[in-house]
This record gives C-alpha cells, sequence and structure tokens, in this order.
C-alpha cells in the first residue's frame, strides 16, 4: 500500500462516523480538533467516552442501525463498527468524491490515523502502515523521552521570527538566510537571542 504523508485542513468539512464504539471515540476528538463543522455518528449504542461531546453544536448521534444500502453526502466517512461486510457495501456506495476510512481493513482506506506527538505547534506522526501499532507505539515513547524540554518555546520564538522577516520587505534570499541562522542550535541557546535577532533583523534592513 503507498501512501503521502500530508497534514490536511478540515476546516469547514463534514464527516459521518457509523459506529460510535472504541475506534468512533479515539478519532472523533481529532476530527472536532482539526475544525470539522459537522460530526454525525450513527450507532444503536454510544461509548460512554463520546456522550460528553454530544453538548458540541458540531456533533449529532443518530440512535439506529445503518444498512448496506444506505450511503451519505458527507466530505469524510468514518466507518468504524465491527461489522466489515457492512463496511465493504457501504465502502462500494461512496460518493466519488469522498473520502473513507474503513477500521477493519486499512488498506481499503482512503486514509489512516497515525499515532501522534504534540508539544505545542510540534507535530510528529508516527505509522508502521498498519503493520504493528504495538510497535508503533513503542517508537512514539521513544520520540516523547528524546524531544527537548524547550521545544515550544523555541518555537514559540521561531514564530514570532518568521513573522517578523517575512514583514521585512527583504529580498527573499536574505529573508531565507535569516531563518536559517536564527533556527540553528547555537543561536536558539543564547540567552538573549530575542535581542540578538532584533539586531540581526536591523543589520541586514540597513544593509538591503
Amino acid at each position: 500500500m503507498n501512501e503521502l504523508p500530508v497534514m490536511i485542513n478540515l476546516a469547514g468539512k463534514s464527516v459521518t462516523v457509523v459506529g460510535a464504539g472504541k475506534v468512533a471515540a479515539r478519532h472523533l476528538p481529532k476530527l472536532l480538533a482539526a475544525g470539522v463543522s459537522s460530526a454525525v455518528m450513527i450507532s444503536p449504542c454510544l461509548n460512554p467516552e463520546l456522550t460528553g461531546y454530544l453538548e458540541q453544536s458540531e456533533v449529532t448521534w443518530m440512535e439506529r442501525t445503518v444498512t448496506a444500502e444506505e450511503s451519505f453526502s458527507s466530505d469524510l466517512l468514518l466507518l468504524t463498527s465491527d461489522d466489515h461486510s457492512l463496511h465493504q457495501a457501504l465502502y462500494r456506495n461512496r460518493r466519488p468524491s469522498q473520502w473513507v476510512y474503513v477500521a477493519t481493513d486499512p488498506a481499503l482506506s482512503d486514509f489512516t490515523f497515525p499515532l501522534t506527538v504534540k508539544k505545542g505547534k510540534l507535530l510528529i506522526t508516527v505509522s508502521t502502515s498498519g503493520i504493528s501499532p504495538t510497535y508503533a507505539r513503542r517508537i512514539k515513547q521513544r520520540l516523547v523521552a528524546t524531544l527537548p524540554e524547550d521545544s515550544e518555546q523555541d518555537l514559540a520564538f521561531l514564530e514570532d521570527v518568521r513573522q517578523r522577516v517575512l514583514s521585512s520587505q527583504l529580498p527573499a534570499a536574505m529573508r531565507k538566510q535569516l531563518l536559517q541562522q536564527v533556527a540553528a542550535e547555537e543561536f536558539l541557546r543564547q540567552p538573549e537571542r530575542e535581542r540578538s535577532f532584533t539586531l540581526l533583523l536591523e543589520e541586514a534592513i540597513r544593509n538591503n
């Protein structure tokens, strides 16, 4: 299975979730955090972990059973029940532009949910392409243990640097050089890096 790791903007997108068990409970929070505008769960029963999400205006629970003849108009379709035959039928009924996740068959899915390590603006994903979730979890634990403690502060600083450099009207080559210089480890570890960057930017503007 060939896969392309990408970051997707889901703001304003709609999702239908067939099944409301443990798998849905893992993935629905991620979709809401990504900004989906509508999430409809369809299942005769609801995992207790999902109950609190019903208070959000974006989330709806339809308490019923899904049949194999149905199709859905949402942008994303998550098939998270334990009925693989139903999943196969719903996958065949999908709209041409609809992205489908099949929990019972990752190879059939248009997308998957990798494990993630998130620390502020830093986001790292880990996937074994469905081969071994256990191995992926072990790699995730090792990554968490090796992340720099100050990565959040570094990225907050670099975000401010980027905004100031991009608004400086310096030539593209100079902007790129500045951003690379400030992101270097030795620069980030300076005790007065904000002042050092300000002086560096002012000098670049004067010499332009």
